[in-house]
């Protein structure tokens, strides 16, 4: 099993240095990166695969929702937990809306942090795994596709399931596009909760 990696992102190198001792001790067996700025480690993450990415949802130049899209943009199942200063309902909603996978409220407790770095390791070892096994079924279909095509002379029919799966991976990336597009939040008066009233 490949070792789990884990990036950290504060501008404030306390908070930073704090969370990163803790993992380190607590997940020994975990490789934890660190950076200081969110824009400035969209350049380590477009290059680099991370089970879970820590954040602070407050970073110069660049917010958590705009984070998030940016991170899904170029690995779109990476879990992102984000780190927030109280519980503002309407941003939990927007990040949400953009494709957070957790939150973590500061101060942040030890024990939440592990529960919540466990479970983000643990969806991304699954994912990894399911796209692994997907892979190897979709090889087994395309040898026993060929085997059909010269045993009863049914030759194009790995043709035509090629171009199933092209039509079917460009639906996924075309529904992936539109909700990457879809407005974050309405323009409309009133807090989170009335809005879910409205909509009773």
């Amino acid at each position: 099993m490949r070792t789990a990696r884990i990036l950290i992102i504060d501008d404030d190198s306390i908070l930073l240095a704090t969370l990163a001792s803790t993992l380190r001790l607590r997940l020994p067996d975990t490789q934890i990166e660190t950076g200081e700025s969110a824009l400035a480690s969209l350049e380590r993450i477009r290059a680099n695969e991370y089970d879970a990415i820590i954040c602070d949802g407050q970073q110069p130049r660049i917010d958590g929702v705009a984070f998030v899209r940016a991170v899904r943009k170029v690995h779109p199942e990476m879990p992102v937990l984000l780190l927030i200063e109280k519980h503002d309902q309407d941003l939990i909603w927007q990040t949400t809306n953009a494709g957070a996978y957790d939150f973590l409220v500061k101060p942040v407790d030890e024990g939440t942090l592990l529960l919540a770095v466990h479970r983000a390791i643990e969806v991304s070892r699954l994912r990894c795994q399911v796209k692994q096994e997907e892979a190897n079924l979709l090889a087994t279909l395309g040898k026993v596709l060929k085997d059909l095509e010269v045993l009863y002379s049914a030759y194009g029919l790995q043709t035509n399931f090629e171009a199933f799966m092209e039509s079917m991976n460009a639906e996924r990336q075309a529904s992936r596009h539109k909700d990457e597009c879809r407005p974050i939040v309405k323009q409309r008066k009133g807090t989170l909760s009335d809005r879910l009233k409205e909509s009773d």
